[in-house]
């Protein structure tokens, strides 16, 4: 017996084929559209990968230097899957510049890698695509290290004298253009809590004329060398610190020339500030007592009282291994006291004045407020008058409202001696209640 069902199953495969056919192209459709939007191609942009410089020595084997004129950096456009692309970061692609591939055109084409292996070549484009560089022959110039120091020695100490080891000046070369641009050469060193001198080292740093730090890449295009033409490892140098010690409230003495008016002397001669700070070396700060100032204050003529402002830099200059402390003005204001024959001036503090009428409700300030001076003639011109023998008394009695007042001080003298000039007093009162309202504002 036959068996004749075999032969009729090629017909039921071709059965509706072009349906069949159609809907495998419809499935394919939908499954790319659906690939496509859950998965689709997109575009992304990487900023700022820096481009690496391999083979230097290819110009510098030729006495060039290169300068890069184009940026140091490049962006990169990639184009794939948006799932690729969530995984991708800057960090994973390295574009490198090989001096060795330098076109007469003076541009080095760029080569890009990726460290993902889903991304090819052909989805990377880069912006530029090349690098530009101006060829200059290597120049070499000579310039000055200038040494700053950061932080604060231990109190009592100041930096006294800073010294790079290897010379005041260095010697860089690179490309001439690159050169005319330096403006300073600097060794910084941190001296924040030392108390002992110190060789400390620091790597020099190179600014332009602008006071703007030259680059990463601009620093690898010099070669710097000490004073004596040894190259630099790692552009460091060493710099000697020599600490100084402070001599505290050294006090001023003023020298005086010439003779003021006939029939007046001069009664004393004052300065604000009454000392200066001084920093220098041990041996040098041994032999100061006082700081003398060399310049002399002219008196020639004077009849009266008169104040005048003296710089003590020439005197401070004069004096080896010393020098004024920080913070320190050279700028004093001395004060001469001339009297007429007989004249004498006496300070009385406030805390002798005899008192009356002060206002209870009021918050009194006095000017001066430390003490009034009280010039006397004295009959006898041997005689002198102490600040015991004299009676002053202030009256507060119109202080008793608020406002500023220049209240009278009535000076009693012991016989013998005459007031020369009236005596007073400035007062401002303020009520109590407005203080304490303003303190209470301040909480």
């Amino acid at each position: 017996m036959k068996h004749k069902g075999n032969k009729k199953l090629p017909g039921r495969l071709t059965r509706n084929l072009s349906l069949k056919l159609l809907s495998v192209g419809v499935a394919f459709l939908i499954w790319l559209v659906v690939a496509n939007v859950d998965n689709p191609t997109q575009s992304k942009l990487f900023r700022d990968i820096k481009i690496e410089i391999i083979n230097e020595d290819s110009v510098t084997e030729i006495d060039k230097a290169f300068d890069i004129v184009s940026e140091d950096s490049v962006v990169i456009k990639v184009t794939e899957r948006r799932r690729v692309l969530e995984n991708l970061s800057a960090s994973d692609f390295t574009v490198v510049a090989d001096m060795e591939n330098l076109t007469e055109m003076n541009t080095v084409p760029l080569t890009v890698t990726c460290s993902n292996e889903a991304v090819t070549l052909d989805e990377i484009t880069v912006v530029p695509s090349s690098m530009k560089v101006d060829l200059e022959q290597i120049q070499e110039s000579e310039f000055v290290v200038t040494i700053e120091t950061t932080g604060t020695p231990q109190s009592g100490y100041e930096v006294g004298t800073t010294e790079v080891v290897q010379g005041k000046t260095v010697q860089i070369s690179g490309a001439e253009s690159l050169l005319e641009r330096i403006g300073t050469v600097t060794a910084t060193v941190s001296v924040n809590g030392i108390s002992t001198d110190q060789r400390l080292s620091s790597t020099l740093t190179i600014a332009d004329k602008n006071g703007d730090t030259l680059s990463e890449t601009q620093m690898s295009r010099l070669q710097i060398k000490d004073s004596t033409g040894v190259l630099l490892s790692d552009n460091t140098v060493n710099v000697d610190v020599e600490l100084w010690e402070v001599l505290y409230e050294v006090p001023i003495e003023i020298e005086t020339s010439g003779s003021p008016e006939n029939g007046y002397e001069i009664t004393d001669v004052s300065t604000v500030p009454t000392t200066v700070n001084l920093v220098g070396t041990q041996e040098a700060l041994e032999t100061i007592d006082s700081l003398v100032v060399s310049t002399p204050v002219s008196v020639a003529g004077a009849n009266e009282t008169f104040t005048q402002e003296l710089d003590i830099s020439e005197t401070i200059n004069s004096m080896e291994n010393v020098r004024l402390a920080q913070g320190v003005d050279s700028t004093i204001s001395v004060t001469v006291q001339v009297e007429k024959n007989g004249n004498q001036t006496v300070q009385i503090a406030l805390s002798d004045l005899t008192v009356l009428n002060r206002p209870e409700n009021m918050v009194l300030t006095f000017s001066p407020a430390d003490a009034i001076s009280v010039t006397v003639h004295a009959d006898d011109e041997e005689s002198t008058i102490l600040a015991s023998e004299i009676t002053a008394t202030i009256d507060l009695a119109e202080c008793s409202v608020a406002g500023d007042y220049e209240v009278p001080v009535t000076i009693e003298l012991p016989e013998g001696y005459t007031l020369v000039s009236e005596v007073t007093l400035i007062v401002n009162a303020v009520e109590t209640e407005q203080i304490e309202a303003a303190t209470e504002e301040c909480f």
